[in-house]
């Protein structure tokens, strides 16, 4: 029996061979599902670099889109961010190469090429060589240090790969001390790669805390995930900003502003001031047409009289001289968008301001395209500096605002300027279908939207002193179900005084109707050959528009134009104003 061979030793062996195989695999899935991962993150492909003169640019933590060139060991990011994200108010005139920014006193002037070293005593830069801006690849970029002279941000960077952290300035955050040595990983959970090795001790910024893991930021600027047990208590830090936020003083009144604005053609109209003011009640500041922009240099002809502004002074009106942009050989954006002719604008209109003795200036640029919209806004924020430092009170002309004029931006009209007018008239126009004048659904839509943008004490609700009388070939042919009103169809339209538009709608025999909707009356007739269309502006029209103009408690009231108004509009006014 004892040379009978062992029959079980091959089947122990395979036995063990299957258990050292399960243990194997057992020790590779456990290894596999439980065991922390070792490999490391591609930072710069985490960061979206690709090389080492960018930098990712993280805005509250989160990484965004737009990269930050890094040039002479100094972050610079692009114009066209920094204006849509951090302050709008940094101009740049690309003709004559300027930094600009106005300041409540003055307006700040860096030319290119002009580095931080010049620039020092300012800032406190370290980076004295680098440039404060540059244009490169026709892109204009700003460094960090001239953003933060005149923004209210924090910035942050770490380097290889380039990281620009932009924070608030001021606020709570949690922090807590890392207590064991421990990986940051790129997301929660042991798999995930890592991103940094935190020391024990080491302190981290809490972004979002969750149950077993915590989104935390290193102080040398690595964001990622750590497992809580490695995490002391945290505690709330407050940080704080000593930054000075510059305060735009205005010069607006402590009553009510009631309007009226003046048409002069010439200097002999400067002398009919006293006959059209004979029967006004409740006026305090009048507004006439004196100034017209004659050049592109900054040049504008002028009506201006001594003896006009005595005689208003005489009355207790301030005058507001007013400058428009109305002539065919000038070029507004020309003026606007060149600091020299800009500038010479400014001067020759506080001067002139200055030598007639003039409480305030109106600005009345029309017609102005998106193109010179960023130079219009600039030059009502230097015109500002000189109108503050001069006690010059500034009001900006602005139509009811719509998509297409968003451009104007009066909300930072309503910062620089003392008063922001609504024109509240030429709902439709010459040129566009027939219809009201100022309608009160238009007028309060104005307000409403105006307000939405502009403090209510720098509101004046500008109202028409005159109507339009719109033509039409009765005998035209009219398809149906087509707008009888469209311009298509409209042979003129003229725009007259409250008196003779009623007139002519009563000699014509028109059946003058009220419109509770639009707050008019209506009426229409025929006369030689033509069918006319009148939408009436007179005192119980204006007494709707100036009931809600109250309804706002706004600013102001303001009125185009003298000589144009009934007498009995004078007693609406009047009672507005006493109210």
């Amino acid at each position: 029996m004892g040379n009978r061979p062992r029959k079980w030793i091959p089947a122990a062996i395979a036995i063990t061979l299957i258990l050292v195989i399960c243990l194997v695999a057992g020790l590779g899935y456990i290894r596999e599902h439980y065991s922390p991962s070792k490999e490391r993150a591609d930072l710069y492909s985490l960061y979206q670099i690709t090389s080492e003169q960018e930098a990712a640019v993280l805005v509250n933590n989160l990484l965004t889109e737009e990269k930050a060139m890094l040039r002479d060991g100094e972050a610079y990011l692009s114009w066209s961010y920094v204006s849509a994200s951090l302050n709008k108010r940094i101009y740049i005139d690309q003709q004559e190469r300027l930094l600009l920014y106005a300041l409540p006193d003055r307006v700040v002037q860096i030319p290119e090429g002009t580095r931080l070293s010049e620039w020092t005593d300012q800032t406190g830069a370290e980076n004295k060589d680098a440039l404060v801006w540059y244009e490169e690849n026709a892109v204009i970029y700003l460094s960090v240090t001239c953003i933060r002279f005149f923004t209210d941000v924090d910035f942050e960077l770490h380097e290889r790969p380039g990281r620009l952290y932009i924070d608030a300035p001021q606020g709570l955050y949690q922090q807590a001390a890392v207590i064991e040595d421990t990986p940051l990983r790129v997301l929660g959970g042991i798999k995930s790669e890592i991103v940094a090795d935190l020391e024990s001790g080491s302190q981290v910024t809490i972004l979002d805390a969750m149950e077993e893991w915590s989104q935390v930021r290193t102080a040398d600027g690595w964001t990622g995930y750590i497992q809580n047990k490695y995490l002391g208590p945290s505690e709330a830090v407050e940080k704080t900003s000593d930054f000075q936020e510059p305060v735009y003083t205005s010069l607006t009144r402590d009553h009510e502003i009631c309007l009226v604005w003046h048409q002069v053609f010439d200097q002999k109209g400067n002398d009919n001031l006293e006959e059209l003011l004979a029967t006004a009640q409740g006026v305090n500041v009048i507004s006439p047409t004196w100034f017209s922009l004659s050049d592109n240099e900054g040049n504008f002809t002028s009506l201006a009289s001594e003896s006009y502004v005595e005689a208003a002074h005489a009355r207790g009106l301030e005058v507001w001289g007013l400058i428009d942009n109305f002539s065919s050989d000038i070029s507004t954006y020309e003026v606007l968008s060149r600091t020299s002719s800009r500038t010479a604008l400014i001067q020759n209109l506080t001067e002139a301001a200055i030598q007639y003795h003039l409480d305030g200036i109106n600005i009345d640029f029309e017609s102005v395209k998106s193109d010179t919209g960023p130079h219009f806004v600039e030059f009502i924020r230097e015109l500002s500096v000189s109108c503050r430092n001069h006690g010059i009170v500034l009001s900006v002309d602005n139509n009811v605002p719509t998509s297409s004029t968003s451009f104007y931006d009066r909300a930072e009209q309503g910062v620089m300027a003392d008063y922001v007018i609504i024109m509240a008239y030429d709902e439709h126009w010459r040129t566009s279908d027939a219809g009201s004048t100022s309608s009160l659904p238009f007028v309060r839509a104005g307000l409403e939207n105006t307000l939405a943008e502009v403090p209510q004490n720098k509101v004046i609700n500008g109202l028409p002193f005159y109507t339009r009388m719109w033509s039409f070939d009765p005998a035209a042919e009219i398809p149906e179900g087509t707008d009888p009103l469209k311009a298509e169809y409209v042979l003129e339209s003229t725009a007259v005084g409250m008196d003779r538009a009623r007139r002519n709608l009563e000699e014509g025999g028109a059946e003058i109707v009220w419109n509770d909707e639009l707050s008019q009356y209506y009426g229409e007739y025929e006369s030689d050959g033509s069918l006319y269309r009148i939408w009436l502006e007179d005192a119980r029209s204006m007494e709707s528009k100036l009931n809600t103009t109250a309804s706002f408690d706004v600013g102001g009231v303001a009125f185009w134009k003298l000589g144009l108004e009934s007498d009995e509009v004078w007693e609406k006014i009047a009672a507005y104003m006493n109210r």
